[in-house]
């Protein structure tokens, strides 16, 4: 077995921390508040202000935090979000110049799924958040200390008032039904009309069939060309055979070798048989992740050819 492979495959435990994909991460994890102790509220206080007045905005509510909230569509007869949610949003991030950082629409504008409550978001995307019903929209500024603070980011410098513009697409306690959303959208941009959806949310999509040869079931031993890919964003390719000789990776079915997206959608597939697999995170790498190739919460794509079965 290639060590590489195995350690993309195997299964993760369970750490709640969040990222985005292909993008600037929003999460507190990644925040690191440095040796410096400057308190930079006050200028932020006057940024924010003069922002306000110079772009004529008169309708923003100022929090006990100094996060300013301006909100653009409210509908408040619909529920807010209860920790333990998961809140999908769309959003756009800029600094106050207007220079976009992070954004949905650099994945394909797919919302953000996050725990609410849960995972540690940025303290002024979480209070925004807070203030917000499912459906509602509006403008957050974010004092540098309810941000990165002196730390910055790769494309956030330190001490960086910044905007954000938020939507509250959806609120559902079940994390599964994010990753469906994902995956549903995918085979609808894509045209796609024969996935096969199995009752854990796994997808097949058939492609090559081989109705004589063996089938891949539990205890066998598969032998799989695969090309892993990120649902959302450009479809980057995060790991493939290509990049290890096209030498196909040999596994037990059944097993736990795999993530049990593997496990579960070979096992559904023939000696000679090409298809696709849309694994929900949950079937993936879960809300850990794997090492800085895949983020948490990551949907994936697989493209699959069994190439042998012992």
């Amino acid at each position: 077995m290639k060590k590489h492979f195995f350690g993309m495959l195997h299964r993760f435990g369970v750490v709640l921390c969040l990222a985005l994909a292909g993008g600037t991460a929003l999460t507190g994890c990644s925040k690191d508040e440095g040796p410096s102790s400057a308190d930079y509220s006050a200028a932020d206080e006057t940024l924010i202000k003069n922002y306000l007045t110079t772009n004529n905005i008169t309708t923003a509510q100022r929090q006990s935090s100094g996060l300013y909230f301006v909100p653009v569509t409210t509908n408040a007869n619909a529920p807010m979000a209860a920790a333990g949610q998961v809140v999908s949003m769309l959003y756009t991030g800029r600094l106050l110049d207007g220079t976009v950082f992070s954004a949905s629409s650099q994945q394909n504008n797919y919302p953000l799924n996050f725990i609410f409550g849960v995972d540690r978001l940025i303290s002024g995307v979480e209070q925004g958040i807070s203030l917000m019903h499912k459906g509602d929209k509006a403008v957050l500024l974010i004092p540098s200390g309810l941000a990165y603070g002196n730390s910055g980011t790769s494309s956030v410098p330190a001490n960086a008032v910044l905007r954000f513009e938020v939507e509250v697409t959806d609120l559902n306690p079940d994390f599964k039904v994010p990753d469906d959303y994902i995956i549903t959208k995918y085979l609808a941009d894509n045209k796609i009309t024969n996935a096969q959806k199995q009752s854990s949310g796994l997808y097949y999509i058939p492609g090559t069939t081989n109705p004589n040869g063996a089938q891949a079931s539990a205890g066998k031993t598969a032998s799989v060309l695969y090309t892993g890919r990120f649902v959302t964003g450009s479809g980057a390719i995060f790991d493939a055979s290509s990049q290890h000789g096209n030498t196909p990776f040999d596994f037990v079915v059944g097993k736990g070798q795999v993530i049990p997206g593997w496990d579960e959608g070979i096992a559904l597939m023939r000696k000679g048989e090409k298809g696709q697999l849309l694994v929900p995170s949950a079937l993936a790498y879960g809300t850990r992740g794997s090492g800085s190739a895949i983020p948490p919460n990551t949907v994936l794509r697989f493209e699959v050819e069994v190439t042998d079965v012992k």
